[in-house]
């Protein structure tokens, strides 16, 4: 059975060509693929990357836990992040861990964690994934939150949890993205607010032939 995005009903209003992905119908551009590469070079872009895996591990042992699949981020501070092209680690808390990985791989990771030292929860399908690109990008959070974001004060590599637009969510910084996990149910209302507000700052939709899914360092 294929999986749609939360975004499926955004997807009609545009000229979209899908693809399918471990499963997943997701945008792969947005009717003009140069329009799309161009707004990643000079303004910004949002980028649905709801196939992502996604999975917490929260209380027990989760630290231990988290060594069964990425040795190193066991020693992670909380609000801090370790990655690799195919898998992100976030440490919200002293014990609370978020894995993100690409499509498709989750299957393998959920195999190898012990879900007798702490609890494990597949959120792959229940959280939805939007992706902020482009120099201008940091004009789009500006106008959508209050929280301070500027780039000396959470810098790449951080994680914090706030609220864009009232929704409650994850965000993620890279060097160049902003990864923001957000409830599923609410992907609609998050994407259609950063967009009235991105307008004047040259923000369009695009797809992943414009930002492929990876979490390597430096990206």
């Amino acid at each position: 059975m294929i999986k749609t995005s939360p975004l499926s009903g955004i997807y009609r209003n545009h000229s979209v060509k899908l693809t399918e992905v471990s499963g997943w119908q997701i945008a792969e551009h947005f009717g003009d693929e140069e329009r799309d590469n161009k707004h990643l070079l000079h303004d910004c872009v949002l980028v649905d990357w709801s196939h992502i895996g996604k999975i917490s591990l929260s209380l027990g042992n989760a630290a231990k836990a988290v060594k069964q699949v990425f040795p190193e981020a066991s020693a992670l501070e909380p609000l801090k992040t370790l990655s690799s092209p195919d898998t992100a680690v976030l440490r919200l808390t002293q014990n609370d861990y978020f894995i993100l990985c690409k499509p498709g791989t989750e299957t393998d990771l959920l195999k190898k964690l012990d879900s007798e030292i702490t609890t494990i929860t597949d959120q792959t399908g229940s959280q939805g994934c939007l992706v902020l690109g482009g120099p201008r990008r940091n004009e789009v959070l500006e106008r959508s939150t209050a929280v301070d974001l500027r780039r000396d004060r959470v810098t790449a590599g951080s994680v914090i949890q706030s609220s864009i637009h009232t929704i409650n969510m994850t965000l993620y910084r890279t060097k160049n993205f902003e990864i923001i996990i957000h409830p599923r149910h609410l992907s609609e209302s998050l994407y259609d607010a950063l967009m009235d507000v991105g307008i004047g700052v040259g923000l369009v939709p695009a797809g992943i032939a414009t930002v492929p899914v990876s979490f390597e360092e430096g990206k």
